[in-house]
């Protein structure tokens, strides 16, 4: 059962998508908040990205652009940066709305290439897009649209686990390492305070506190981890990154500093009934 359920929270860290296509996942509405009234509508299933281009010709009418084939061209990148993707831009075009169908009148156009591609440093917030159409090349940097919050979601019970799969060369403590646990996880949106605790409540208990920053479908928690006896320890800056959080569980990217020594991995979480 405890290995079971290491391979679950691995599992359920991932971000709850498909390893071979973008992560996080870009799934969403994306968009320069300087230039109101165009942006990106983006949708991934396994290695495959769908994207959507709301944008105006040069007579200032609404055009579209598509690209439904949007794949993996170079991983990993060969400039030690985030995984490029590309795929083919089409224009379409089809009978007015308001008539009926008729398929004969639907025609794609290949227009140019899209490349999309997650800035270094800013996984999942920062989203470089570059295109061509008609012979006219655009480069964008969007950034998620974010209609509402999903953290109600996120206070209760779990069954979870961390697992470490990185640190600072040297730094004690093996990677590839899991921890299962209970957790308790309580939020007061007033406050801006979520708060994650785990552990025997006598002789050791752990707890991350801090604030909770929704961007897009995921959400972030920047804060501090205590950890230890009581929790007698100076408390550890941490980021949690990469947040999904459903009606079944969560899962998140983790990034402690303990001394001079940064450990990473994921925190994740099955919802207890």
């Amino acid at each position: 059962m405890r290995n079971l359920l290491f391979s679950l929270v691995t599992l359920l860290a991932c971000g709850l998508c498909d390893a071979a296509g973008m992560s996080p996942d870009p799934t969403g509405l994306w968009f320069d908040p300087a230039e109101s009234g165009w942006g990106m509508s983006v949708a991934q299933q396994g290695d495959t990205v769908f994207a959507t281009i709301f944008v105006y010709d040069d007579s200032r009418r609404p055009t579209w652009f598509v690209a439904s084939q949007v794949t993996a061209v170079q991983t990993p990148p060969l400039d030690g940066g985030e995984p490029l993707f590309s795929g083919t831009l089409y224009r379409t075009s089809g009978p007015w709305f308001g008539g009926g169908f008729d398929p004969h009148s639907v025609g794609v156009t290949a227009v140019g290439l899209l490349q999309l591609q997650y800035a270094q440093g800013d996984r999942g917030k920062v989203l470089k897009v570059t295109y061509s159409a008609d012979g006219v090349p655009v480069v964008r940097t969007l950034q998620p649209q974010t209609w509402g919050e999903n953290r109600a979601l996120l206070p209760g019970s779990y069954q979870g686990g961390i697992v470490i799969t990185d640190k600072t060369p040297l730094c004690p403590g093996p990677i590839d390492t899991s921890a299962a646990f209970a957790m308790t996880v309580s939020d007061d949106p007033a406050a801006n305070k979520t708060r994650m605790v785990w552990g025997t409540g006598i002789d050791t208990a752990c707890t991350i506190e801090g604030t909770f920053t929704q961007r897009g479908q995921l959400g972030s928690i920047s804060g501090t981890l205590a950890c230890g006896p009581l929790q007698p320890l100076t408390p550890w800056p941490i980021q949690l990154t990469e947040l999904a959080i459903g009606p079944h569980g969560f899962s998140s990217a983790m990034s402690f500093l303990a001394g001079s020594c940064t450990y990473s991995g994921h925190i994740g979480g099955v919802r207890l009934p």
